[in-house]
């Protein structure tokens, strides 16, 4: 398939979507950070609980919109004589990219008897909570992570089943306004089973996020960026502090905020030259690169700083809290992750 016109041929290794995934993955960090602080006995004032109470929220919806842009382009980049060819190569390619760290997460935690968070007492798993955590399916099945983090995979491994259908639509003459009309029909039908149906919403709360990720996609073809990268960081933190200081109030998820962040993101990606702040980019770099480690590793992390260590003051908890989660991150990238995907790679060239 041939790269759409328009855009430079780069532009998937933007070092603003690397900013946009590292911001994403400290604000999840943050969000655990805070309620094991309390948990375990340290002073939190009250104004910075209730700004944080929903940041790590907008940092998974900011990964919804990034994954499904850049999946876009791992899309365009495979190339074979039949189109299920393409389709086969991307189900391998992701389940090896998605499933081995997530399962050995699930099987450390359930041997090691660890509670599900850092912040909660000790649950232990049902036999079907652990088979449906394995399988990515909980959300579908039993409802229960066994590690905190694992709640948005399944979210992600159903957006992969339809991805590829999605592209071919998004590629297609009228793409964009096939894919908008979808981002207005599942907000409407969303709103609607909210007023319908009081509590959780599963997959049909996260439709217009990963949806966003692919009308973007269509945009950075069409629209030439005007706005000067060294303000990006400031533009995505912006949002992600608007996002909390309006659920500031709100103890239940408000889920067109979400939708709502996920639009504004969508629309703001396209217009922003790459930043040129050369340190910032190294630094987003090396931590987009570790962060699916970091997402999935830092509430074990947590756990071992602040339940079974506790080596003192504050101050040296949370650095020895850092400090174990980049570790955690580099081993699990370079023992587990980067072996897992060369292996999809040789199975699908």
């Amino acid at each position: 398939m041939s790269e759409p016109s328009g855009r430079p041929a780069a532009r998937h290794n933007s070092p603003n979507l690397d900013i946009l995934r590292a911001i994403a993955v400290v604000t999840v960090v943050v969000d655990h950070l805070i309620p094991t602080l309390r948990f375990r006995g340290h002073e939190v004032p009250h104004r910075l609980q209730e700004l944080t109470l929903h940041i790590g929220q907008a940092g998974v919806l900011a990964f919804f919109v990034h994954t499904s842009l850049v999946l876009m382009y791992s899309l365009e980049r495979l190339t074979a004589p039949r189109r299920w060819s393409i389709v086969w190569r991307f189900y391998v390619r992701r389940a090896l990219r998605i499933y081995p760290l997530a399962v050995v997460c699930v099987l450390g935690v359930v041997a090691l008897g660890w509670p599900e968070a850092s912040w909660k007492a000790y649950h232990a798993p049902t036999t079907q909570e652990i088979v449906a955590n394995l399988l990515l399916v909980q959300n579908l099945w039993t409802g229960h992570s066994v590690l905190t983090p694992l709640w948005s995979l399944p979210y992600e491994v159903e957006m992969y089943l339809v991805l590829p259908l999605l592209y071919a639509v998004v590629r297609r003459r009228h793409g964009l306004a096939v894919i908008l009309a979808g981002i207005a029909g599942a907000t409407v039908g969303g709103y609607a089973l909210r007023k319908l149906e009081h509590g959780h919403m599963n997959l049909a709360a996260y439709v217009p996020c990963f949806l966003a990720g692919i009308a973007c996609y269509r945009l950075r073809d069409r629209w030439q960026p005007w706005a000067p990268g060294w303000l990006w960081p400031a533009a995505v933190v912006g949002l992600v502090g608007g996002y909390c200081w309006i659920h500031a109030d709100s103890e239940p998820l408000i889920y067109w905020y979400g939708w709502v962040l996920c639009m504004a993101l969508a629309l703001l990606i396209p217009l922003f030259r790459d930043c040129e702040v050369r340190w910032l980019n190294r630094a987003a770099a090396q931590v987009a690169t570790y962060s699916y480690g970091v997402y999935l590793l830092h509430v074990p992390a947590l756990h071992i700083v602040f339940a079974l260590w506790r080596p003192g003051p504050l101050g040296l908890e949370v650095a020895a809290f850092a400090g174990l989660t980049a570790v955690f991150a580099v081993a699990a990238y370079h023992l587990i992750e980067a072996p897992m995907v060369r292996l999809g790679r040789r199975l699908t060239d």
